[in-house]
């Protein structure tokens, strides 16, 4: 049974293409640095480079993050067809092979590998990580194996736009997720639930650390707490996970209002120095 599985995320990169381009071409003497701690939106979309001098080519950008069992990042999926003049082919490169570039504060990744190099890997296959696609096929063997139940209705099998309340009596119904098999583009949008399954926020990114693990989700909570903008960052320790029958997600913690206000907002300035106090956790 497969139990890697892909973190993704929809979030802008942290530098334009254009920037990143200029870097490459003047960039002749710098030193790539070890990738250190980093929020995955930060990662996810940057440009990736094969060298840091005048002749490095732009081979393609980071589509995805690929984790393993123990939560840490195992490899940086790029899509590097459009580099080799072959139609769509994503690569995973191993995550400690990954360096940052850095030039005048603009900053890319680099890997050591050829056209040859990234010609002879082969293709990632993403469906393979598909938790979504693998419990959609379940339920569908699931209906072709139950022949006394009749069709349901049009607007019952319509998945909903966006994440909807659950009230007690549906929240019974839902199943419980193992944090370790969710993808980050399915945790970033997933709405969040407090003490008496009050709605908190949703979540909007995820803080990695810096071997690349997993280590906290960030939530935006000011709209709850109606006082503007606030985010917090929730540690992944007992975090609760479920999903209903059309695959929404749901996270809920225990979390009061009067908790929430007085935790410290998430800063990633100072997250490095500040992570205890910054980050609360499920008691």
């Amino acid at each position: 049974m497969v139990r890697t599985i892909l973190a993704t995320t929809a979030l802008a990169a942290f530098v334009s293409a254009s920037n990143l381009a200029y870097a490459a071409q003047t960039a002749t003497t710098q030193q790539a640095q070890t990738v250190s701690g980093h929020l995955a939106s930060n990662i996810i979309g940057k440009k990736v480079y094969n060298g840091t001098g005048d002749n490095a080519d732009n081979v393609g950008s980071v589509d995805d993050l690929l984790i393993g069992d123990n939560g840490a990042v195992d490899s940086v999926i790029v899509g590097v067809g459009g580099f080799l003049g072959m139609g769509e082919k994503d690569v995973a490169i191993p995550y400690n092979t990954v360096k940052w570039a850095e030039k005048d504060g603009n900053r890319w990744l680099v890997i050591s590998a050829t056209s040859d190099d990234l010609k002879a890997k082969a293709n990632f296959d993403r469906k393979s990580y598909d938790t979504t696609s693998a419990n959609s096929a379940a339920v569908k063997q699931d209906s072709n194996n139950d022949t006394s139940m009749a069709a349901a209705p049009t607007e019952t099998t319509t998945a909903p736009a966006t994440t909807a309340a659950i009230g007690a009596t549906d929240k019974a119904s839902l199943t419980p997720i193992d944090p370790g098999k969710i993808r980050t583009q399915e945790l970033v949008g997933t709405t969040v639930y407090g003490a008496n399954d009050a709605n908190v926020g949703e979540i909007g990114d995820v803080v990695l650390t810096k071997d690349g693990k997993v280590d906290a989700v960030i939530v935006d909570v000011g709209g709850f707490l109606g006082m503007g903008e606030k985010e917090v960052a929730v540690g992944m320790d007992k975090l609760s996970f479920m999903k209903d029958q059309n695959g929404n997600k749901y996270l809920y913690t225990n979390f009061t209002k009067d908790q929430l206000k007085a935790q410290p907002a998430y800063d990633k300035s100072t997250w490095a120095d500040n992570r205890d106090n910054q980050r609360m956790t499920v008691q």
